[in-house]
C-alpha cells in the first residue's frame, strides 16, 4: 500500500486528504501542523491516524512514501528539499516556490534523489482542458499564433499572509491568475520565451482599509484588516513573446475597478481558434474551426465525471509508483515560475526582460 502525508492543514488540504482517502491505492498516513488543534480537527474528520505539529515527524517516518505540502508559499522551498532528501516523493501546492531560482533548485533535488516532484496546477485535470490538449497535440490547430489569459477581480477577499509579498512571492498574479497562465503554457507546449513585457501596480491598494461599509463591494474585510500590510500588487499584466514566433497576453487584478470580472483562457492558431472559461468542470469550450471554405462555430458543455483534484492525486500517485510521465512536472515549474519573475522584474523596470 502506498502511503502519504499531508504537511499542512489549511483549507486545500481538505482536496489532497479526500483524494488520497478515495484512491485505493493509498493509505493516508500522518497530517502536521504548526496549529496542532487545526491538524487534529482534520485528523478527525478523516481517521487520519497520526497528528504531529513538527513536520519533520512525517519526514522522519521510513514507512511513509510521498507527501502533499499544502503551507504558506515561503516554507515551500526547504519542505520540498528536507523531503526529497528524506526519501519522499513530493506534490507541492502551487506556486512552485517565491521564485524561479528556488523552484530550479527543488527541481534539480528531485533529480538527484531520483523522486517525483509535482505540483498542483489542478486545471490540468478538469476535462475542458484534457479535452483541448488532445485537439491541439493532435495538430487540429496548427501553430498557435496567439494566446490571452484573464482573471480580473474588483476586490478579492483574500487576506493574510496571501497579500505580504515576502511571504507570497506576489499578488493576484502569483496566487490566482498563476492558473491561467500555466494553463496557456501547458497548452501551447510550454514554448521557450524570447521575451517579456510586464506592468505592475499597487494603485488602490489602500481601498480595503478605506472601505469597510455594508454597502460597498469591499464589505468582506475582516476586523483584522491592519494585522497584515499589503505588499503585492493590486494589478499585473504581460505580452511573453515566444521564440517560435506566438505570443500571449495575462492580465490579472485582485484590487480594480473594472466592470468586466471573471477569467478565461483563449488560442488562435492557424486552423481553430479556442476559448474556455478556466475555472471549473461543466464550463463551455467554445470552438471555431476554418476550413478552406467556411467557419465551423462549436460550443461544447464538458463535464468533469471526476473531481479534478481526484484526477491530480491519482494522477500524482501513478508518477510515483510507476513512473507515467508527470504533466505537472518539476521542469515546467521552473519554467513557470520564470516567465512570472520576468513579468515582475519588467513591472518594477519599466523595461522588457530579454531571454
Amino acid at each position: 500500500m502506498f502511503k502519504t502525508g499531508v504537511i499542512g492543514a489549511g483549507t486545500i488540504s481538505v482536496k489532497h486528504i479526500e483524494s488520497y482517502s478515495a484512491n485505493p491505492f493509498c493509505e493516508l498516513n500522518a497530517i502536521a501542523d504548526i496549529n496542532i488543534e487545526q491538524a487534529q480537527k482534520r485528523a478527525k474528520a478523516y481517521n487520519i491516524p497520526n497528528v504531529y505539529s513538527d513536520y519533520h515527524d512525517i519526514l522522519n517516518d521510513d514507512t511513509i512514501d510521498a507527501v502533499s505540502i499544502v503551507t504558506p508559499t515561503f516554507t515551500h522551498k526547504q519542505i520540498v528539499l528536507e523531503a526529497l532528501a528524506k526519501g519522499k516523493h513530493v506534490l507541492g501546492e502551487k506556486p512552485p516556490a517565491l521564485n524561479a531560482k528556488d523552484a530550479a533548485e527543488c527541481r534539480d533535488a528531485a533529480k538527484k534523489y531520483g523522486k517525483c516532484l509535482m505540483y498542483g496546477l489542478v486545471r490540468h485535470f478538469n476535462s475542458y482542458m484534457k479535452y483541448t490538449k488532445e485537439y491541439i497535440d493532435a495538430g487540429k490547430m496548427g501553430k498557435i499564433i496567439s494566446g490571452e489569459a484573464f482573471r480580473l477581480s474588483g476586490c478579492s477577499g483574500i487576506g493574510g499572509w496571501f497579500i505580504d509579498k515576502s511571504k507570497s512571492g506576489g499578488g493576484p498574479l502569483m496566487d490566482s491568475a498563476i492558473h491561467q497562465l500555466d494553463s496557456l503554457l501547458y497548452l501551447m507546449g510550454y514554448p521557450k520565451p524570447k521575451a517579456v513585457l510586464g506592468f505592475t501596480t499597487d494603485m488602490n491598494n489602500d481601498l480595503p482599509q478605506k472601505m469597510n461599509g455594508a454597502k460597498t463591494p469591499w464589505s468582506w474585510v475582516s476586523a483584522d484588516k491592519n494585522k497584515y500590510e499589503r505588499t503585492v500588487e493590486s494589478v499585473a499584466s504581460g505580452y511573453i513573446l515566444f521564440e517560435n514566433g506566438s505570443y500571449i497576453f495575462i492580465k490579472t487584478s485582485a484590487i480594480l475597478n473594472t466592470v468586466s470580472t471573471g477569467t478565461y483562457i483563449e488560442l488562435c492558431g492557424e486552423k481553430a481558434g479556442v476559448k474556455m472559461e478556466s475555472w471549473s468542470p461543466g464550463k463551455e469550450i467554445q470552438l471555431l474551426e476554418c476550413t478552406d471554405d467556411y467557419y465551423l462555430r462549436e460550443v461544447k458543455p464538458l463535464i468533469d465525471k471526476n473531481d479534478a483534484f481526484q484526477e491530480e492525486i491519482n494522477h500524482f500517485i501513478d508518477c510515483c509508483v510507476n513512473g507515467t510521465e508527470c504533466i505537472c512536472n518539476a521542469d515546467d515549474g521552473v519554467k513557470l515560475m520564470e516567465v512570472i519573475d520576468a513579468i515582475y522584474k519588467s513591472g518594477e523596470t519599466g523595461e522588457p526582460v530579454l531571454f
